[in-house]
């Protein structure tokens, strides 16, 4: 190649850096302005002093400062109808204006059998991002004093939220593979009010977050004596393999509980159901949606910023001081594809599903 020809390559490739250099500025450019003194409100469907609402809270603290712009966020609880009312209130807008977020637990049950009151089609929101997080189950230990003696106990009370909610599906679901004697209490608002009853002596059992149980079971009523962990509820991996979870310590998952009692390996019509259940309703969590018609422009925004907060190691850590584990990633590709499951479930498993939850009405 002649000096000639070098040179004009060689400008020519200064010219592309420089244009690409220029246009990388002026899109962070309009990132930093597209929030800038703006305030975004994120609705969470869960009472004040909740897990789910101190989960929320945690992360939006971080959230805001990773987002370009810094905007204020505020938080607003939106409790009601076993979780669905924040997501009919995210499916009804109609003029959204990309400053408000709805991130909240998902009831993947109420989401598979297509509950009544559950209005929306989580799968056609736009998702900017979602947590993992399990969830396990406890006792008070004046009605079962050893884990290894509850499927000798008759007449256990199980509280539960609303019969399609998931704590109340999957609660329900070991109990009757275990072959337990109980009756089901449901219709509580949230973890807190069903953990209420359970200190009052109401209701003898619950299923509940793993971080809920951390942060406020296991202080007050686990350190007293007066409730002992059971098991905790695991997830499949690709392979349909389930997943130990380091984050439980001691607290052995369902299927290693069932096998210490029973002296086998669970199976069955309603354990297949669970098996089904467990990536899908625990594999999407807390998730965080904009209603239908926002901007492409805020939906890679919020996008990139959510992850950004995943990598945060001053927000992994606060997490890990609160819960004692980190929630597990869930990417928006990977949470579309959960919905998309749950929204077109097999419908033998719908069906008995559905059959299943009308057990507990």
């Amino acid at each position: 190649m002649s000096t000639k020809s070098m040179l004009r390559s060689l400008i020519a490739a200064v010219i592309i850096v420089t244009t690409l250099l220029a246009a990388c500025g002026d899109t962070a450019k309009e990132e930093q302005e597209f929030y800038a003194g703006k305030t975004i409100f994120v609705y969470v469907g869960r009472p004040p002093g909740s897990g789910a609402d101190l989960a929320v809270r945690s992360f939006v603290r971080y959230w805001q400062e990773h987002i370009p712009g810094k905007p204020v966020m505020v938080v607003k609880n939106v409790p009601g109808g076993g979780g669905s009312r924040v997501w009919n209130l995210a499916w009804d807008k109609n003029s959204p204006d990309d400053l408000e977020i709805f991130f909240s637990p998902v009831s993947g049950t109420a989401v598979i059998v297509r509950e009544e009151g559950l209005r929306a089609d989580l799968s056609q929101l736009p998702l900017i991002g979602a947590l993992s997080s399990p969830n396990m189950t406890y006792a008070r230990t004046d009605r079962l004093p050893k884990a290894e003696d509850l499927p000798a106990v008759k007449g256990l009370k199980f509280g539960g939220q609303g019969p399609a909610h998931r704590f109340s599906v999957l609660g329900r679901l070991t109990l009757d593979i275990l072959g337990v004697d109980y009756v089901s209490v449901t219709g509580f608002s949230g973890a807190s009010d069903v953990f209420n009853a359970l200190r009052r002596k109401e209701i003898d059992i619950q299923t509940a977050p793993l971080n809920f149980y951390r942060f406020t079971v296991e202080p007050s009523v686990v350190k007293d004596g007066e409730v002992i962990p059971l098991w905790y509820n695991p997830i499949l991996d690709a392979e349909g393999e389930f997943i130990p979870l380091d984050a439980a310590g001691s607290i052995p998952s369902f299927i290693d509980y069932y096998a210490s009692v029973k002296g086998e390996a669970p199976a069955g019509e309603l354990f297949e159901m669970y098996k089904w259940l467990l990536p899908n309703i625990n594999g999407l969590v807390y998730a965080a949606f904009l209603p239908r018609g926002s901007s492409s422009e805020a939906e890679q925004i919020l996008m990139d910023s959510f992850a950004r907060v995943t990598e945060d190691e001053a927000y992994r850590a606060e997490e890990n001081r609160m819960f004692g584990f980190n929630q597990q990633v869930v990417s928006a590709k990977q949470g579309q594809r959960i919905l998309a499951d749950m929204a077109n479930a097999p419908e033998n498993i719908r069906s008995l599903l559905n059959q299943y939850i009308q057990q507990a009405r």
